[in-house]
């Protein structure tokens, strides 16, 4: 009797070993920021970037009753620096004429706020690319409006176009998202763009306050006052428009493409 070797069994259907483990190699490879991001596992670095946009989205909101408090009470330096609204930066261009208010406190103030999350748009273009475009233009098609526009005046005009946007009440985000994207823009130059077209739109809105002066200022004095019933009335109004909006995206079934 002769021995024979004794050998694995081997099904056809599973392939060889060499295929098994390209496959299993594939199937724990690191998948891209931008898919990852998609699909909800997130690294530190998308926290950083994604994180405080959701934040600014949420504050925008919550942030009403605060701003349009210290507006009423005479304090448009604090409001500028919180909020960022036009109505503080109106009311802190009119202190500059009537109550002697330092020029470069009026500017630098808002600057914060209104920057804060720019460079988020920034690094997102650069981390996420199209994928986030995409994205965001199953969820909300106005995306893919600003989108065409953005990136035919961004083809075309690309610094001037960071530099012009706020200035001009562009949708600045898709230019930042767009500076970030083709990796053309180094960091350094646009947050120079963008800090000197911040400063300009801030300039553009403070330079009214200055024209009005006095009867700004009278405006929101005679409305103090008032100031709990208004801040009582806008927190009913923002939770009014989420439970609107809310139901209005169960009932369309807006959300995501799967």
């Amino acid at each position: 009797m002769t021995s024979r070797p004794s050998l694995p069994a081997h099904d056809p259907a599973a392939g060889s070993p060499l295929t098994g483990a390209a496959r299993s190699q594939g199937e724990t490879a690191p998948r891209p920021p931008r898919q990852r991001l998609i699909e909800g596992r997130w690294g530190w670095l998308d926290v950083l970037i994604v994180g405080p946009l959701v934040a600014s989205s949420i504050y925008y909101y919550v942030g009403i009753p605060l701003g349009t408090w210290l507006i009423l009470h005479n304090q448009p330096v604090k409001a500028a620096l919180l909020r960022g609204s036009t109505a503080s930066m109106i009311l802190t261009g009119a202190a500059v004429r009537t109550s002697g208010l330092s020029i470069w406190v009026a500017l630098l103030a808002p600057l914060p706020i209104t920057m804060c999350t720019d460079p988020c748009f920034f690094y997102g273009g650069r981390r996420y690319g199209r994928a986030l475009i995409d994205f965001l233009g199953r969820n909300d098609p106005r995306w893919n409006r600003r989108l065409a526009r953005g990136e035919r005046i961004f083809a075309r005009w690309a610094g001037w176009a960071v530099f012009l946007a706020p200035v001009i009440w562009l949708p600045n985000s898709v230019f930042y998202f767009l500076a970030g994207e083709p990796r053309k823009m180094p960091f350094w130059q646009f947050i120079l763009l963008d800090a000197a077209g911040e400063l300009a739109f801030i300039a553009e809105i403070e330079a009214l306050g200055y024209f009005i002066g006095k009867p700004a200022e009278d405006v929101a004095k005679s409305l103090s006052n008032y100031s709990l019933p208004i801040v009582i009335g806008m927190v009913v109004l923002v939770v009014l428009v989420s439970v609107v909006t809310g139901a209005r995206q169960a009932r369309t079934g807006s959300g995501p493409a799967r």
